[in-house]
């Protein structure tokens, strides 16, 4: 009988180890596997309530949507439950030839840096990842500090005075309450616009840091701020948006100090 019981408690082993085992991978996949094209898609998905976002684009570019897949790139979306993009990126059209039918879940949002936008495009996410409680509680803390912003002095003497702004920069200004006597933006500027921007007479200059375009207004309006935002996450080790609300407002104060 002792070999019998031997052979039950070693089935018995062998069971609680595949259960073991297979709960273990259970609680492993709970969490989608997201991967998002740049840094800022991937700030909203982390704003969303997800823990770990995959980004293609590093950290380290200035300018991410300019980069180019690597193999190991296109194996990782394969393996990913949901691909989370803005829709200007250089790699998509290059990343659907190459997954093919294989393709994950895939999100288009909206990016910038306004409280709708914010709201909207946080909250897609988290409707499929199913992270809602996380993603309302997020943007709760960045529209109270757009709020804030909004509320500073730095932010009333901007509406106080003529403004021009970068397109990719507008949506920020207009979250504070300025309204731009002129945009520009995102290609080089053409002689008509220099003109045009020169004769409004702003007295603040808002470019883009990741593509900047302003630099023949410096020679036509030299008393002007001139003062560039980042939208993509990255400079100065920012990951979140609310680094990045932090890193524009703390540029622009600094930049309009004088005024």
């Amino acid at each position: 009988m002792k070999p019998v019981h031997i052979r039950s408690r070693a089935a018995a082993l062998l069971l609680a180890c595949l259960f073991f085992g297979v709960a273990a991978r259970a609680f492993a996949t709970d969490e989608p596997r997201v991967v998002a094209t740049t840094p800022w898609t991937a700030a909203f998905a982390l704003a969303a309530g997800v823990e770990t976002v995959h980004v293609l684009a590093p950290y380290e570019m200035q300018h991410p949507p300019e980069y180019e897949l690597r193999a190991s790139d296109v194996v990782r979306v394969q393996n990913a439950d949901l691909l989370v993009f803005g829709g200007y990126e250089a790699m998509m059209s290059r990343l659907r030839d190459a997954i093919g039918g294989d393709s994950p879940q895939t999100l288009q949002i909206a990016t910038d840096h306004s409280g709708a936008t914010i709201t909207e495009s946080v909250l897609a996410i988290a409707r499929i990842t199913g992270t809602e409680v996380q993603a309302r509680q997020n943007i709760a803390e960045l529209l109270a500090f757009l709020d804030d912003w909004r509320r500073t002095e730095a932010a009333a003497r901007l509406r106080e005075v003529p403004v021009v702004v970068h397109a990719f920069q507008q949506a920020i200004l207009r979250e504070l309450g300025v309204e731009p006597v002129g945009v520009f933006g995102p290609g080089p500027l053409s002689a008509r616009q220099i003109g045009e921007l020169t004769q409004a007479g702003p007295a603040v200059v808002i470019d883009v840091w990741h593509n900047e375009s302003a630099g023949p207004l410096r020679e036509t309006i030299p008393g002007a701020i001139f003062v560039s935002l980042i939208n993509f996450p990255g400079r100065d080790g920012t990951r979140t948006l609310m680094d990045v609300l932090q890193h524009k407002r703390s540029a622009l104060t600094g930049a309009i100090e004088g005024l």
